[in-house]
C-alpha cells in the first residue's frame, strides 16, 4: 500500500484478465520477516489443497483443511514473496493471501483499528484456500476459498486472481466481525442486502487504491466519470464487471415489496426472481453517485474544468445534447492535468471510504435500514472533513428513495445496542449457520471437478491476457 515503506513486497492482479498481462508489485502492511511460509501471518494463512473437492459447509465442514497439499508459497532471502512467478504452483495461494491482505490493510485504514475476526475464539486466523473445485467463492467461520469457472470466451478463470471477487469476500468476513449478525428470527432483507452492497462497494474502493485502475477509470472516460455515470454508460465502456455493478439507476420503488421469508425465499411481486443483490443496488448506486459527485466536485474546486464543461444540475436532454463536445473537451483537460484528475479521485475514493468505514463501525444488525445507513454514511461524510459535500450526499440518497433524516429520527428513538461482541462463539456460529441457510440454503453443487484444467490455465495466463495500456509513470 501507498505510505508502507517497510512492508512485505507481493504482486498482484488488480484487474485479472482484463488487460494486465503482469501483476503490479505492492507493499503490504506486515514487516519484512514476518509472514511466513503459506504466507501465513498472526491473522491468515493460505493453504494450497489439491484436489479439494467441494467448498466447505459450515457447521458439518469446516477448516482446518486435511487433505494433500501443493507446496506453499516461501518467502525470498529478503523476506519478500515478489519472486515468485505467476506459472508456479506457489502464485496462486501468494496472490490469495496477498489480495486478502490488501483488503485488510484498506479497511483498517478506515475504520482507525485492526479488525478481530469474528470467530478470533475459536478460529483466530482465516485459513485461505486458493482453488477448489466450485465455480463460486466464499467466506465463512475461519476461511476464504475460490474456485474457478470458464469465462464468456470459454477460458477458465481462477477466482484466486481477481481481486474483485475475493475483496468482496474479505469484504463480508470485515462486515461480519464488525458489524455482528441479528438473531435468527431478526434477519432482514435490509440486512442482507446491505451486506451485498457494501461488499461490492469494499472491493470497488479497495480496487482504486491501485494507480493503474483509477487511471484505467479515467482514461475509458475521459476523465468524465460524472456524464457517462448520469447517462449510465458505464456497461458500453468499462470491461470492469465491479463498475458495471455499481452504476445504476435503479431506485427504491423499483425493489417495492422484496422481502425474504424465514425460509430463505425471496418474494418478488414482479414476479423476477429477484433477491439480495436487486435490493442492493439503490444503496450501491446512490454510494457510487456520491463518489463520482465527490470526484466532479473537486475537479471543480482545483479548477481543472472549465465552469462550463461542470455539468452538475442539468437534466439528461442537456447532457446528450452536449455529450460530444463536453467529452471531447474534459478528456483534452484530462490529457493537460492527469495528476489532478487522479488525486481527485483518490479526495473522492478516501471519502467514500471512511463514510463507510463509520457506518459499520455505528450500525447495529438488528435495527439496520438503508435510511439508518445513510445517516451514519452523512455522519461519517462530516467526520471526515467532507461537510462541503454534505446537501449532495443528501439529495444523492434521497434521489434513489433513500432518506438519511428518517434514519436520524429512527437513531434517536432505537440507537440499538453493540451485543455482538459480547456473543459467546456458540451463538455467534448459531446466528451464521441460520444466516447460511436463509442465504443459500446449504453448499450448492460444485462446478470444475479436474484438477487438470486448472493447471493448464495456469500454464496459459500469459497467453491469455492482453498487454497493460495504461501508463502510470506520470502521476505524482
Amino acid at each position: 500500500m501507498t505510505g508502507i515503506t517497510t512492508g512485505t513486497r507481493f504482486r498482484l492482479f488488480p484487474k485479472f484478465a482484463e488487460g494486465y498481462a503482469e501483476p503490479e508489485t505492492v507493499v503490504l502492511s506486515p514487516p519484512r520477516g514476518t509472514v511466513g511460509i503459506g504466507p501465513s501471518d498472526s491473522t491468515m494463512y493460505a493453504i494450497n489443497a489439491l484436489d479439494k473437492s467441494s467448498p466447505y459447509d459450515p457447521p458439518v465442514y469446516m477448516p482446518p483443511y486435511q487433505g494433500p497439499q501443493l507446496a506453499p508459497a516461501r518467502p525470498g532471502p529478503d523476506g519478500n514473496f515478489d519472486h515468485i512467478p505467476v506459472e508456479s504452483p506457489e502464485f496462486p495461494p501468494a496472490h490469495l493471501y496477498g489480495v486478502t491482505r490488501f483488503t485488510l490493510d484498506v479497511w483498517e485504514r478506515y475504520l482507525t483499528r485492526p479488525v478481530v475476526w469474528w470467530h478470533a475464539a475459536v478460529y483466530p486466523r482465516i485459513e485461505l484456500v486458493p482453488v477448489v473445485h466450485w465455480d463460486n467463492a466464499h467466506s465463512g467461520s475461519g476461511f476464504i476459498e475460490t474456485g474457478f469457472r470458464r469465462n464468456y470466451l470459454g477460458r477458465l478463470e481462477p477466482f484466486c486472481f481477481n481481486l474483485d471477487v475475493i475483496a468482496h469476500e474479505t469484504g463480508h468476513a470485515i462486515l461480519f466481525s464488525e458489524l455482528g449478525v441479528p438473531t435468527p428470527a431478526d434477519i432482514h432483507a435490509h440486512f442482507l442486502a446491505f451486506h451485498e452492497s457494501f461488499s461490492d462497494l469494499i472491493a470497488l474502493i479497495t480496487g482504486l487504491h491501485f494507480p493503474s485502475v483509477a487511471v484505467r477509470l479515467l482514461e475509458q472516460t475521459g476523465g468524465n466519470l460524472y456524464i457517462t455515470n448520469l447517462v449510465n454508460r458505464f456497461g458500453e465502456i468499462s470491461k470492469s464487471e465491479q463498475i458495471r455493478i455499481v452504476s445504476n439507476d435503479v431506485v427504491m420503488a423499483d425493489v417495492a415489496g422484496l422481502v425474504v421469508r424465514p425460509d430463505g425465499t425471496w418474494v418478488d411481486p414482479l414476479g423476477l426472481y429477484r433477491d439480495a443483490h436487486a435490493l442492493a443496488q439503490p444503496l450501491t448506486g446512490a454510494i457510487f453517485d456520491i463518489l463520482v459527485e465527490i470526484f466532479q466536485d473537486e475537479l471543480a474546486a482545483r479548477r481543472l474544468i472549465a465552469p462550463e464543461l461542470d455539468p452538475r444540475g442539468w437534466t439528461r436532454a442537456d447532457v446528450a445534447e452536449a455529450l460530444e463536445p463536453i467529452s471531447h473537451e474534459t478528456a483534452a483537460a484530462f490529457a493537460r492535468f492527469r495528476a489532478g484528475f487522479h488525486q481527485a479521485l483518490v479526495h473522492a475514493r478516501d471519502v467514500v471510504g471512511a463514510s463507510m468505514a463509520f457506518a459499520i463501525r455505528t450500525l447495529h444488525p438488528e435495527t439496520l435500514t438503508f435510511d439508518r445507513v445513510a445517516w451514519r454514511f452523512v455522519q461519517g461524510a462530516a467526520r471526515a472533513g467532507a461537510g462541503k459535500h454534505l446537501p449532495a450526499i443528501v439529495q444523492h440518497f434521497l434521489d434513489r428513495g433513500i432518506d438519511p433524516l428518517i434514519g436520524e429520527r429512527a437513531d434517536a428513538v432505537a440507537p440499538g445496542s453493540p451485543l455482538w461482541h459480547r456473543l459467546p462463539y456458540a451463538e455467534r456460529m448459531r446466528r451464521m449457520t441460520a444466516l447460511r441457510q436463509i442465504c443459500c440454503g446449504g453448499i450448492a453443487g460444485c462446478g470444475c471437478r479436474s484438477m487438470h484444467d486448472f493447471v493448464h490455465a495456469r500454464r496459459l495466463l500469459r497467453h491469455d491476457q492482453r498487454a497493460v495500456g495504461t501508463a502510470i509513470g506520470t502521476l505524482s
